[in-house]
């Protein structure tokens, strides 16, 4: 997962005074900041330090990070006198995108301590500004902080993602945590949303809150469509695999066959077949440890070549992404997301007549490749560091669009308009996906 993020634009606090938006900015800092630092707080100073893909981060690196993108983007530029109490931090834990290599995130020092009080001391120079800043500069520091608190929200679930991964490669297996004391909940039904199709506007509606990509608003022409009421469940995929999905050279792009074969793919990341029966035979390691397969639970951690060749396997394809997105802006359940405490995701509910689980549990592959839409214009003015955290058109290729959210997104990054993209290989994120097909 690259380290280039998107810029989120802060949404209108016209109403507010200054006063009031001075306030709720402190408490959303401090809420971002606090479920950091809660995520982290049953991990050993070990376990902050292990990076176990080459393009992951440790712990200890995302907290450091985090903080300096608050130093130089805010801090250093509105607060005055403000002197870094840091200075090594600056190179040590900097986003590169100007092509050169990072420096290497396994690092013993800073400590793990050494590491928090740095953000301490952060967190007080920023509630400080917040409280302080001349009204002059409030509308531009304002923005700056939003942009900043959502690179580290966006963060968290980056952070999860390497952990959960590090704990997969330490042969005990352990647990992140213990999982939550929470009733079965069975599959919802297997159907299809008829959808008309015709002359739809996609993109986010200005001016909502979001990410640079997420926008202009825009006219697609969709054709009539069905789309499936829910994903893909891990009993769905079983069914693939043993009907010999991963040995059928057919169901696969030349592309997808030669990376599963170099990979030696034959079950999702985390799969491991153990024991006898159908559903006995297979667990899966999760955040919390080992865990019997679940048939009724979203399948997770599939690359996009997987989820495509799936779909050809069972006759359909993967839905556009403008056909996922008129679907979703319509419906009005959310599935699990960050803050719901399930780190893993859950068989959905049968209330209601779906669509199920399209923000929450799983993010969903769609057939598109990841571009920017049509009137795109690059964000100005947000600052060097978060120009560097930007998409600004750079990451244009090579990507695939997945929607929706899973069960480490933040609430407030998961929507109808929410774009994530990831290379068709990757299959460390949360990746799920629902089934499509013409009407």
């Amino acid at each position: 997962m690259p380290d280039s993020h998107p810029i989120p634009s802060a949404g209108p606090t016209a109403t507010l005074s200054v006063s009031e938006r001075r306030q709720a900015l402190a408490t959303r800092f401090q809420k971002a900041r606090a479920r950091t630092a809660e995520l982290v707080a049953t991990l050993s100073p070990e376990d902050l330090m292990v990076q176990s893909v080459p393009d992951g981060a440790p712990t200890k690196w995302h907290l450091a990070h985090t903080s300096w993108l608050f130093e130089v983007a805010v801090l250093i530029p509105f607060s005055p006198g403000y002197r870094p109490a840091e200075p090594v931090f600056l190179d040590l834990f900097a986003a590169q995108s100007d092509g050169r290599a990072p420096p290497s995130r396994l690092l013993s020092r800073p400590s793990a301590s050494e590491v928090m009080r740095h953000r301490d001391q952060i967190n007080a120079a920023v509630l400080h500004l917040i409280d302080q800043l001349d009204e002059a500069l409030w509308d531009a520091a304002e923005s700056t902080l939003m942009m900043a608190i959502a690179h580290e929200r966006r963060h968290q679930e980056r952070m999860l993602l390497h952990i959960k991964h590090a704990l997969w490669c330490n042969p005990l297996r352990p647990a992140y945590e213990q999982p939550p004391d929470h009733p079965h909940l069975g599959a919802p039904p297997d159907g299809w949303l008829e959808q008309p199709g015709g002359l739809v506007e996609v993109g986010r509606p200005a001016p909502l809150p979001g990410f640079d990509h997420e926008s202009p608003r825009h006219r697609v022409w969709l054709n009539p469509y069905r789309l499936a009421a829910r994903p893909v469940t891990c009993g769905d995929y079983l069914a693939f695999i043993e009907a010999g999905g991963y040995g059928d050279r057919s169901l696969w792009l030349s592309d997808g066959w030669e990376t599963a074969r170099t990979e030696g793919w034959t079950a999702p990341l985390y799969w491991e077949r153990g024991g006898h029966g159908r559903d006995k035979g297979w667990q899966i390691f999760t955040l919390y440890g080992m865990q019997p397969l679940d048939p009724d639970e979203p399948v997770c951690h599939v690359s996009w070549y997987e989820a495509d060749a799936f779909a050809r396997w069972a006759g359909k394809r993967l839905p556009l992404e403008a056909e996922w997105e008129t679907v979703a802006a319509g419906c009005g359940s959310m599935g699990n997301l960050l803050g719901t405490g399930h780190r893993h995701p859950r068989a959905g509910t049968c209330h209601g007549t779906g669509p199920w689980q399209m923000c929450g549990d799983v993010w969903e592959w769609t057939g598109n490749a990841f571009t920017t839409y049509p009137g795109y214009r690059r964000p100005h003015g947000s600052g060097k560091s978060l120009q560097d955290e930007a998409v600004n058109g750079r990451l244009a290729s090579n990507r695939m669009v997945l929607r929706g959210g899973s069960c480490l997104t933040p609430f407030d990054h998961a929507g109808p308009w929410t774009r994530h993209y990831l290379r068709p290989e990757a299959r460390l994120s949360m990746s799920g996906f629902r089934l499509a097909e013409d009407a």
